[in-house]
């Protein structure tokens, strides 16, 4: 898997948002927890998880500082839904897929005043729904079962990267709560696909390990006299 280094400073993003909202307790999450873990991942929305009981504080505190409550913007960019006989059932159906994550967030509108961070939204999620912390606050250092304490955050002040272990016992856990309650997860569907990919011996880690990096050429149709001519090693076929 391709994979970066894991970095050593705050995003810009995150920093930003733990600057206001100081001294509360921030965790990111999603897209911006995985590029700091060195996951080649675009980021979005940005996604931060504080404590339960600072949930309300923090949506206020967010309000003082410009931030505008807004409903989650997914609307296709126009030359996709332009020419679409049913626009509004698309983005119904777009919808639809986070309605449980809908529910458990406030989503914000930046502030204007940034240029780089105009059109930006915000998702803020209290612990209940991501399952971050262990107790009331993120402790940079758990015990594991053999004993030996693990390193569970990264932390700047009240800024705290969830590592790897950490991260994803919180996304296992938050698709355990969806497919509980509505039977269908695709965070779900991910994570067994993600499982297949480690584990399974057709495809994935382990295939690839004893057999050679399967052939992922995206070209034209086999026999059309426009394929590619060398293969993943760039020896010819």
């Amino acid at each position: 898997m391709f994979r970066r280094l894991r970095e050593t400073e705050p995003d810009r993003l995150s920093l930003r948002l733990s600057k206001t909202l100081q001294p509360f307790t921030v965790v990111p999450w999603g897209a911006l927890a995985m590029w700091y873990l060195g996951v080649p991942i675009a980021v979005g929305a940005p996604i931060i998880v504080v404590q339960d009981n600072n949930y309300t504080a923090v949506i206020k505190r967010l309000e003082s500082a410009g931030f505008k409550q807004s409903v989650p913007n997914r609307v296709p960019p126009s030359e996709i839904i332009e020419n679409h006989p049913n626009p509004q059932q698309v983005l119904e159906e777009i919808n639809a897929g986070y309605e449980h994550l809908d529910r458990s967030c406030a989503g914000f509108d930046y502030p204007n005043g940034e240029p780089t961070e105009k059109g930006l939204q915000l998702y803020l999620f209290p612990n209940m729904f991501a399952h971050s912390f262990q107790d009331d606050s993120p402790r940079p250092l758990t015990e594991a079962k053999d004993g030996a304490p693990r390193k569970r955050f990264e932390t700047y002040g009240n800024l705290c990267y969830p590592l790897e272990q950490t991260l994803l016992e919180s996304f296992v856990k938050t698709a355990i709560d969806e497919e509980t309650e509505k039977g269908f997860s695709a965070w779900g569907e991910s994570l067994r696909s993600w499982v297949s990919l480690m584990t399974g011996r057709n495809f994935g880690r382990i295939h690839e390990a004893n057999f050679g990096p399967i052939d992922r050429r995206v070209t034209k149709r086999l026999g059309s006299g426009k394929e590619i001519p060398v293969d993943m090693r760039v020896n010819p076929i």
